[in-house]
């Protein structure tokens, strides 16, 4: 185990040099704020996740946003108004198990909280690296249950069909009761000794769990009994390099019309049916980032900080912009008539999603996004690395 994370470590540094470095400075291309997306309300949300890896990023519920901290605070807040509703401590009342002891030298007084926020049945659910998942209620904050499992849980759970799966960093998927935690399946992935720090989202659709692996391969699960229905290689390691080996399959996968759409570090985009596994079609780009996805439109940040929006019936590329490749992106968020996406230094750059064009740049918090904002038909939600949470509109 200390090896392969050993490993992974590595392979995120190297990851983020590459995208982040070059032996001249990365220099913004200069663009004409053609709009001015209104800053509505902004709060303060803990400490953020700092430096850290995490799947951390905000759920609008309704007329509610709900956002977490690394350290272990859930707040809830009116998504017009910025008021706070409640606020939920995570390291208030816990219960500290064997596991955890053995571990106090990096988890006492922090909860790790790195995989959230889902919603289902009328709560909110959160893991953590330091092996739990936690249920509070949606309406008043308070917690209803609190479930070790065996390992980290790196990325939001997901909910639907009667139960919570979560996805563990060793690949493993478990699923539990929604109304109390109980374990009801696992299903265990062997992961390679190399890998990016990052999981993929597991993703619950027509009575199946969507999964992808470190392994370079996506697949279906039956929700109501963990048995496995497919899996399908989607990247194969290749090259001399440690890094050009990795294969993860990071991103979340989406689902629409019976297809799932996936992509791999590099590996490929592909479409699968849903139901056999069955390849539609395959296209040459390679991604760790989450995808994003409108009407018959796919929109992706490849490895090296390129978008692209591809037409999800057949993978045809309707347009490219590469004014910020090398650049290390946030993936890319549909909002009204444009395409959202933020970078490692503060900037949240705008888009025209039709074209490809740049529309605006806005600059925050320079500790950097992280994590793809969150829209709904009227707000868009976005989170720096510090904790800043920011409500933003357009006309």
């Amino acid at each position: 185990m200390k090896f392969a994370l050993k490993h992974a470590a590595l392979a995120l540094i190297s990851l983020t040099l590459i995208a982040c470095s070059s032996k001249d400075k990365l220099v913004l291309p200069d663009i004409e704020n053609r709009i001015s997306p209104k800053k509505v309300w902004s709060m303060q949300v803990g400490d953020g996740v700092g430096h850290y890896e995490s799947g951390l990023k905000p759920l609008i519920l309704d007329d509610k946003v709900f956002m977490a901290s690394r350290e272990g605070i859930v707040v809830a807040a009116d998504l017009a108004t910025g008021k706070r509703l409640w606020t939920f401590d995570l390291r208030q009342d816990a219960q500290v198990s064997a596991w955890q002891k053995l571990n106090l030298s990096w988890s006492e007084g922090n909860a790790r909280i790195a995989g959230g926020i889902s919603q289902g049945y009328g709560k909110l659910f959160l893991g953590t690296e330091n092996g739990e998942v936690v249920a509070l209620d949606a309406v008043t904050g308070s917690l209803v249950w609190r479930a070790q499992v065996p390992g980290e849980v790196l990325v939001s759970p997901a909910v639907g069909d009667g139960f919570v799966v979560v996805k563990l960093g060793t690949g493993t998927l478990l699923a539990l009761n929604p109304d109390d935690g109980e374990q009801r399946w696992v299903f265990e992935n062997e992961q390679p000794p190399l890998t990016i720090r990052g999981v993929s989202e597991p993703v619950i659709e027509s009575g199946g769990v969507i999964y992808g692996n470190a392994n370079g391969r996506i697949g279906v699960l039956l929700v109501d009994r963990g048995f496995q229905a497919w899996e399908e290689t989607v990247a194969t390691p290749k090259g001399s390099t440690d890094l050009s080996r990795l294969v993860d399959v990071d991103a979340k996968p989406l689902v629409v019309g019976g297809t799932v759409y996936t992509i791999a570090f590099n590996g490929e985009l592909f479409a699968l049916d849903l139901r056999s596994g069955q390849q539609s079609w395959k296209r040459d780009y390679a991604s760790f980032r989450n995808m994003a996805i409108s009407g018959s439109v796919i929109y992706l940040v490849d490895s090296e900080g390129r978008i692209y929006a591809v037409d999800r019936r057949n993978g045809s590329e309707i347009w490219s912009q590469t004014g910020l490749h090398k650049h290390f992106l946030t993936g890319p968020t549909v909002y009204k008539d444009y395409l959202v996406i933020g970078d490692s230094k503060g900037n949240l750059h705008w888009f025209d999603r039709n074209t490809g064009d740049f529309v605006a740049r806005q600059s925050f918090d320079d500790s950097g996004f992280y994590r793809e904002a969150v829209a709904n038909n009227d707000y868009i939600v976005v989170t720096t690395r510090d904790g800043e949470l920011v409500l933003l509109q357009t006309p």
